[in-house]
């Protein structure tokens, strides 16, 4: 519970330290982020306007030469050559895309306008107390912007003294409108603004900032102003910002104002060439909301952080409650496992001595199988043997009279003949011995399965000859070697084969082809006859146990040879025939190090 509390306190600690500091640096981090990126937007704004502007700067030099400029200005009552000015400055007009192009005389009036046609025509208009005149009269090229009288409309002024044999006779000026200029200031987040050497603004992004002064203006500015009729008669009214505007970057407050949102981080640049001043003001609402933005998602992290904690703390005190549960419910249980182990030794008992006996079952069912078969072939062995036992007794007699007659030659062929007989009767004893024999499901071994085959077809082959039945092997050479029983292979192998030959009983030419195929890692034995075959509908059931479609069968041949074949990791399967009849399949993993 106590270093609980200690970690809180560390955590409030720390949370507000990293609050109180992280903001304090990210606030910083911000406000210089923002003054660079002022400094990169002033860069390409003073290039922008200064190219815009220069392009008309060296225009009016070049139009002040034009001879019919002086020609309007030396006879200004011939309305044929006022009418050729006209037309020559429209067309000047649309050539260099400005608002206007107008002539003055040494008085100031204008009598050749680009606008000659249209209702505000500034034909007739005296601009004399406009600077750039004044200037441009006394012989110097002059630049100035200021509110139209005639348009009402901004305009930045180019004017330049139209000279006659060295004399000034005239002044040309050229208006240019600054709209195209604003339209590529529009930003989201700063303001820019263009002002004048009193910080009037003329241009700017936000058009409720026109004409009105950054800083407050003195009543001895304003009257200067207004005398000047640089902005006509529009009141100039004051933003009330104050802050040191004259360097590179500020700070302007707005005391009469609550909140950061008439603060303002301001960047200025003058233009070298012309004489206006490109500021850009940013609203320190920014920095706030950037620094709110930080402590907000610091305290989200602590307070994850403190719900790590808290809910690790609950977890621990849940441990320690189930813990002591558990201890508990321990006890009881090890009492309850000692009451029921004895329970389940008994019962453990009588399962393995119930295992034991469903197993030696099994086993005498095999063995009863077995000896089954060895009855159905009895006929046929017994002739097998009779035929053997006559032959001797003939060879033995035959022998004992070429004895008499001492042909001894002919009496070595009868006693081989009747050695060769007595090997052939003690290989179908040997069979029927090996056969017999009782045989345990946990006897397996690795070997081929070519000579139980082929030991299964000799021992069949009597009962084969005895109902004229065909037997034909084809086996693949090699075989691979497979783990199995040997004794129970050979009583799965007979019992199929012995099935096939009841099948064919009523067949005219009667067949039965055991083939071996290997496939998928199996070695497929096929037990193929050409009997009538198994209906589709009776082959789920074919291995039930007592199922059977014989007269006398008691339906257990079939059930326990799939059983010896699964004791193997093997599958009996019934398909249908190639010979037309039913195919039986036996199934066998491979040993995968042989194949």
């Amino acid at each position: 519970m106590l270093t609980f509390r200690r970690s809180k306190f560390t955590l409030l600690v720390l949370y507000v330290f990293v609050v109180i500091g992280g903001s304090s640096w990210f606030w910083q981090s911000s406000e210089n982020r923002q003054l660079a990126n002022h400094q990169e937007q002033l860069e390409r704004f003073a290039e922008y306007i200064s190219s815009k502007l220069d392009k008309y700067a060296h225009l009016p030099q070049l139009i002040a030469k034009d001879p019919a400029l002086v020609a309007a200005l030396q006879s200004p009552n011939n309305t044929a050559q006022i009418e050729l000015t006209n037309r020559f400055l429209e067309q000047v007009n649309q050539i260099i895309q400005s608002t206007d192009a107008y002539l003055l005389d040494e008085y100031g009036n204008t009598i050749a306008s680009s606008n000659w046609n249209l209702e505000r025509s500034f034909l007739g208009r005296n601009y004399a107390w406009r600077p750039y005149f004044s200037d441009a009269i006394q012989g110097q090229r002059s630049q100035y912007f200021a509110l139209g009288s005639s348009s009402k409309q901004r305009g930045y002024y180019f004017s330049y003294p139209v000279t006659y044999a060295a004399e000034i006779i005239g002044v040309i000026v050229i208006k240019t409108d600054l709209t195209a200029i604003e339209a590529n200031w529009q930003n989201r987040t700063n303001i820019f603004v263009a002002t004048d050497a009193n910080n009037v603004i003329f241009m700017s992004s936000n058009d409720d900032w026109l004409f009105k002064s950054l800083t407050p203006l003195s009543e001895q500015d304003r009257l200067t102003i207004l005398n000047s009729r640089q902005y006509l008669d529009k009141p100039i009214r004051s933003m009330n910002l104050i802050g040191d505007i004259s360097q590179e970057h500020a700070e302007l407050k707005n005391p009469t104002a609550s909140g950061f949102e008439n603060d303002y981080l301001v960047s200025s640049r003058p233009l070298s060439k012309h004489p206006l001043t490109l500021r850009v003001l940013s609203s320190k609402s920014i920095l706030v909301w950037n620094s709110l933005s930080f402590a907000l998602v610091t305290s989200l992290l602590f307070v994850i952080a403190y719900l790590s904690l808290q809910l690790a703390y609950q977890r621990q005190l849940k441990k320690r409650q189930f813990e002591q549960l558990q201890s508990e419910a321990r006890q009881k249980l090890e009492f309850l496992v000692m009451e029921r182990t004895s329970e389940l030794q008994a019962e453990i008992h009588e399962r393995v001595k119930t295992e034991q006996a469903l197993r030696q079952t099994q086993n005498e069912l095999i063995q009863a199988a077995k000896l089954a078969v060895l009855g159905q072939m009895s006929a046929s062995i017994s002739h097998e043997l009779n035929n053997p036992l006559a032959a001797i007794r003939s060879f033995a007699d035959n022998a004992r009279r070429f004895l008499v007659k001492q042909s001894y030659d002919r009496v070595d062929d009868n006693l081989m003949r009747i050695s060769a007989l007595t090997d052939r009767m003690a290989k179908i004893s040997n069979q029927l011995r090996s056969f017999a024999k009782k045989s345990d499901s946990n006897e397996i071994s690795q070997l081929d399965v070519s000579p139980l085959i082929i030991a299964a077809k000799e021992l069949l082959s009597a009962q084969f000859k005895a109902e004229q039945t065909e037997l034909t092997l084809q086996l693949g050479d090699p075989l691979p070697e497979v783990v199995l029983n040997p004794i129970q292979f050979e009583q799965v192998l007979i019992n199929l084969i012995t099935n096939a030959l009841q099948a064919v009983t009523q067949q005219s030419h009667k067949q039965v082809v055991i083939s071996t195929q290997q496939r998928d890692q199996q070695l497929c034995i096929y037990v193929d006859d050409n009997g009538p075959g198994i209906p589709f509908n009776q082959r789920a059931q074919l291995f039930e146990p007592f199922y059977t479609t014989k007269k006398n069968g008691l339906g257990l041949g079939l059930s326990i040879s799939q059983q010896i074949m699964q004791a193997m990791n093997g599958r009996l399967q019934v398909n249908e025939s190639p010979l037309g009849g039913a195919r039986f399949i036996i199934s066998l993993p491979l040993n995968t190090e042989q194949a």
